[in-house]
């Protein structure tokens, strides 16, 4: 798959004055920025939205770019960046936990969606 062609065809652009990095402004979110460096394989989700683990800040699963894209229609919907935790822990049973690729919590803080990404196939 064409990376590249995927952030243009959901909004990003080629940042000016830069080699190599596409992003996205979310207006709805005070501007909200999300960036794709391409030299370095780093998906750049900003400061606002949390993390349970860095693994999907990366371009070594293809199920990246569809997080990617989850939490681009995300902020697209309204959805505000604090409220968005990408690859959460959660406790499984037995002793064992397993991650969920996005959380996204009410403003008290508890949970209000569970989403587990997938790519085509």
């Amino acid at each position: 798959m064409n990376y590249k062609d995927l952030l243009t065809t959901i909004g990003f652009k080629s940042q000016e004055n830069t080699v190599g990095i596409s992003s996205k402004k979310y207006q709805q979110s005070g501007d909200y920025r999300i960036e794709v460096d391409f030299e370095k394989n780093v998906i750049d989700y900003g400061n606002l939205i949390g993390f349970g683990s860095k693994t999907t800040q990366n371009f070594s699963q293809a199920e990246n770019f569809v997080v990617l894209e989850c939490v681009n229609r995300l902020l697209e919907k309204g959805y505000k960046p604090q409220n968005i935790i990408l690859e959460k822990t959660y406790p499984a049973g037995h002793g064992t936990s397993g991650r969920l690729d996005i959380c996204v919590t009410r403003e008290d803080n508890s949970e209000y969606l569970l989403i587990e990404c997938k790519t085509y196939g």
